[in-house]
């Protein structure tokens, strides 16, 4: 199963760097470097509280879809590899502030 390492700290989803969102929807359609895309499943825990303590997936995850079609690892809407990074700026307020760090350019 698929594994998101988040650094970003303050969404709904994380738990120790671990992402807890059973599916994980990565944006950036035409994106030609990694701050061009962004973690549409990024809830902000201010408004959503802690989601990731409701959750039984810990770490593990059921798929990565993918939007990105310039990025190497987009497959069928889906990445192809087993773990990816994401991250953002310091202080999160919505999705289109975070980053698919594993990016990486066709």
């Amino acid at each position: 199963m698929p594994r998101i390492n988040c650094s970003v700290e303050n969404c709904s989803y994380n738990q120790q760097k671990d992402c807890c969102a059973n599916i994980v929807n990565i944006g950036g359609k035409g994106a030609q470097d990694k701050c061009d895309t962004c973690c549409g499943t990024f809830l902000n825990r201010l408004g959503y509280s802690n989601l990731a303590q409701y959750t039984e997936n810990r770490g593990d995850i059921d798929a990565i879809l993918c939007r990105v079609d310039t990025c190497e690892y987009h497959a069928n809407e889906h990445c192809t590899l087993n773990q990816i990074q994401v991250g953002g700026a310091e202080e999160v307020d919505i999705y289109t502030e975070t980053d698919c760090l594993s990016f990486k350019k066709k």
